[in-house]
């Protein structure tokens, strides 16, 4: 791959495009962009299609859903899917609300990535150690997705025409070669739909914590740049020229713009990563419920499996971008402080105070997104597994 080779030959250059941007404006695929409201009739007409084809899906699942109630291992299967079915559904329209201010962040994360490619070689080596890392993100997410949809549909093909991809009931015969034969194909686009529109936006999600990792690191960088090239003076006055000064406070205001930036950032996810959550936890409880029923059934046991998985792998992907370092108190102390004059050494004194408290990307002030709640997450996965094994016993 690409990025292997340029790891392996340590070929510093890479895309002028943030790449993140690159997956941003892969949405189009999925009809999601700015000012799609006033495309011509023929896009719009298309993506409201897909629209309704999706929520019609959801309709059969829900159908299903409602005629095995008393049967607590084919609902825990419906509800497995549906949670599924439906986080993708509010991620997209997600998007869809919030396309605008999606698109201005963005465009920030590419003015911030032209900027710092002009800061130095090592600003470059960093930012291309974080574009390999995303690029894999890509990969492993779309390597899962294929190996989730093939084991959904390999179920299906090896049954004979007797079991669906997904559990589902339709106002129509499914055991005919016909019937089966468009309700398979339905469910297949289904699969892949939801899967590339879940890869995509979940990695951009992904990226976008990347990016805000890496500001905060390079931004680290440019303090302890302070007074590198100054001495300090025997017997003659600290250093006060208006070089210096410009470029403490140079570094103090981008520090607080960042700030700002990421806290927009912040609240605009938070609604996209509750329902991840949210949805993991009871998807993960369920699979595991269901691997309970499915012993001695290897294709169900690969199917929950793979689902359970993807869970675990989505849940995972969002603690690790979001437990990344974004303190700068240690750049403030490293720096050459001490050749400054007294005013500039209150101004980094001021600018370490403020980041004692390090930028925190937490949901609704409940948890924030570090490997402790992917851990209590998991936690809470399993207690609520024990409870419904408990209570089928």
């Amino acid at each position: 791959m690409e990025y292997i080779q340029r790891w392996i030959l340590r070929d510093d250059t890479f895309a002028e495009k943030v790449y993140v941007k690159y997956n941003f404006d892969n949405l189009r695929t999925i009809g999601i962009y700015r000012d799609a409201s006033k495309a011509c009739l023929a896009r719009r007409a298309v993506f409201f299609a897909q629209e309704i084809f999706f929520l019609l899906q959801i309709c059969t699942v829900v159908w299903d859903l409602a005629a095995v109630l008393n049967d607590i291992g084919l609902f825990g299967d419906d509800l497995c899917i549906l949670a599924g079915l439906l986080l993708t559904l509010t991620k997209k329209w997600h998007c869809v609300v919030n396309i605008d201010e999606l698109d201005e962040c963005v465009g920030q994360f590419q003015l911030y990535h032209e900027h710092y490619l002009q800061q130095g070689d090592w600003f470059v080596r960093c930012m291309r150690r974080q574009d390999m890392q995303e690029r894999m993100l890509q990969d492993a997410s779309k390597l899962l997705a294929i190996m989730l949809a093939s084991c959904l549909m390999v179920n299906a093909l090896f049954s004979n025409g007797e079991t669906l991809i997904l559990r589902a009931t339709y106002p129509f015969s499914t055991s005919t070669t016909l019937g089966y034969g468009c309700v398979f194909l339905c469910q297949a686009f289904l699969i892949i739909y939801v899967l590339y529109s879940m890869v995509l936006i979940d990695c951009i999600g992904a990226q976008i914590l990347s990016q805000m990792s890496l500001l905060f690191s390079m931004q680290r960088k440019q303090f302890e740049m302070i007074g590198t090239d100054l001495h300090l003076p025997p017997d003659g006055p600290l250093h006060g020229e208006h070089s210096i000064r410009a470029q403490v406070h140079r570094a103090i205001v981008s520090h607080q713009q960042l700030l700002a930036f990421c806290n927009r950032l912040k609240r605009l996810y938070e609604p996209n990563i509750m329902a991840q959550f949210v949805c993991s936890m009871l998807i993960i409880c369920l699979t595991a419920f269901e691997l309970m029923f499915a012993k001695g059934d290897p294709m169900q046991m690969i199917r929950f499996g793979a689902y359970m998985l993807t869970g675990f792998y989505q849940i995972f992907v969002w603690s690790f971008f979001g437990n990344r370092s974004t303190g700068i108190s240690d750049a403030t102390i490293n720096c050459n402080w001490m050749v400054l004059v007294d005013g500039l050494k209150k101004d980094l004194r001021f600018a370490t105070m403020r980041s004692q408290k390090p930028f925190i990307i937490d949901v609704y002030w409940l948890f924030p997104l570090t490997y402790e709640t992917f851990i209590a997450i998991l936690s809470r996965s399993y207690s609520i597994f024990t409870l419904l094994r408990t209570m089928t016993e």
